[in-house]
């Protein structure tokens, strides 16, 4: 049975736990982390993969999240380029003015403001493209431009449905489960040349006995460690919760996820009608779709449903395939994707604070940090975040440790 101790506790091995260790060690601040599953194994390599400003949330009023999510683009396009590449993105458009009332109701918040009978039109999403470029303030990224369909290098979308195309550009990361372990390679740097400790401890669980934390391997009753740390900082995302119940620490309830489904496909005719670039449109009912090319593969994605049960039971189904497959068919009719051009699929829980939200794209975005005050040892549980937050989410968490520890 190990007797050191960190001064940090990390529950949780996906991009923002792993992000923060990054954050502490720089600070010279020692840190374990521990997971019950694999590195990367939740949402992180669940996700749509975009490393994104979140132009839908400007419809949200999200104002601060959507420039904090640009200004993260640009350094991890700088920082991380052999993780994370520009990639243009075509949205469709089918009116000039649809749904220009709607999204200044839900920039404001009108609970009783009538929902939207068109899609968006030309006016509301150049609107929101140009507050897009403002807020990004990128020299090396293009801003947006509007043309007409069949112009040169745009892909070829539904002439009936569709009057016209904008192009804009975010970025990709292919893997993000690479992105992780590098977040984890640099800790173990930084952790050295600092002379603190530095441990990760995969397909481990941790269980609370009175103030401190027995770490054992998952499926083994002996423990492995028994330390007492100086801070805990639950960064399991969905299973915030759960965690929480785990080690016996009574809260409210802190999360309400929400699943996200997509589908793969080699389809060629697919990917060569993309030539590398991603389409972003709205399906039937309004909701976001991206179809956008992943080294070999096409990702398409994603669905939003509310999710009670726990998040590892997250599956694609059937419906949701029918969903997306007929999605991809409207805005690109020549792709004619069938139930058998699908080569795998998976689904993942949003991390998303509990609400009570009309509509699950309502709900907040924006990361948080709480306290929870009956631990034993000063505890804090991450709620929400996504990659392309992941270092700011940290740093934020990080000056929080650190006060904590009087650093």
């Amino acid at each position: 049975m190990g007797t050191d101790s960190p001064s940090v506790l990390i529950l949780g091995g996906g991009i923002n736990g792993c992000a923060l260790a990054r954050e502490l060690a720089l600070n010279g601040v020692s840190s374990w982390i521990v997971d019950s599953q694999d590195i990367a194994s939740g949402a992180t390599s669940g996700s749509s993969r975009l490393i994104h400003g979140g132009l839908r949330y400007l419809e949200y009023g999200e104002l601060a999240l959507v420039k904090e999510s640009l200004a993260e683009r640009t350094r991890l396009l700088q920082l991380a380029p052999q993780f994370v590449h520009p990639l243009r993105l075509w949205i469709p458009g089918e009116n000039r003015m649809g749904g220009a009332l709607a999204a200044v109701g839900r920039f404001f918040d009108l609970r009783h403001w009538p929902a939207p009978k068109r899609s968006r039109g030309a006016w509301i999403v150049r609107a929101g493209l140009t507050f897009y470029d403002a807020y990004a303030n990128d020299p090396h990224l293009p801003k947006h431009r509007v043309v007409n369909l069949g112009s040169p290098g745009a892909p070829d979308v539904n002439q009936q449905r569709y009057r016209w195309l904008c192009a804009y550009y975010d970025a990709q990361v292919t893997f993000p489960e690479r992105l992780t372990l590098s977040m984890l390679t640099d800790a173990g740097e930084l952790a050295s040349q600092a002379g603190a400790d530095f441990k990760v401890l995969p397909h481990h669980v941790a269980r609370m006995r009175e103030a401190r934390v027995e770490i054992s391997r998952s499926g083994e009753s002996e423990p492995a460690h028994l330390i007492r740390p100086d801070v805990i900082v639950n960064a399991t995302g969905a299973w915030v919760d759960e965690t929480l119940a785990q080690l016996h620490v009574p809260s409210q309830r802190l999360t309400g996820g929400t699943k996200g489904s997509h589908l793969f496909t080699y389809d060629p005719r697919l990917l060569e009608l993309l030539g590398g670039q991603g389409i972003y449109a709205e399906a039937r009912d309004g909701r976001p779709i991206f179809i956008t090319p992943l080294d070999t593969t096409v990702l398409i994605g994603t669905t939003d449903l509310p999710f009670d049960a726990s998040p590892e039971n997250a599956t694609a189904t059937q419906s949701e395939i029918e969903y997306l497959l007929d999605a991809v068919n409207s805005i690109v009719p020549s792709a004619r994707l069938q139930m058998g051009d699908v080569a795998f699929h998976y689904s993942a829980v949003r991390p998303l604070p509990y609400v009570n939200a009309s509509s699950p794209a309502a709900i907040t975005r924006r990361h948080a940090l709480v306290r929870n005050e009956a631990a034993s040892i000063p505890l804090l549980s991450i709620i929400g975040g996504k990659l392309t937050t992941m270092r700011s989410l940290a740093e934020t968490a990080a000056e929080t440790v650190l006060s904590i520890l009087d650093r």
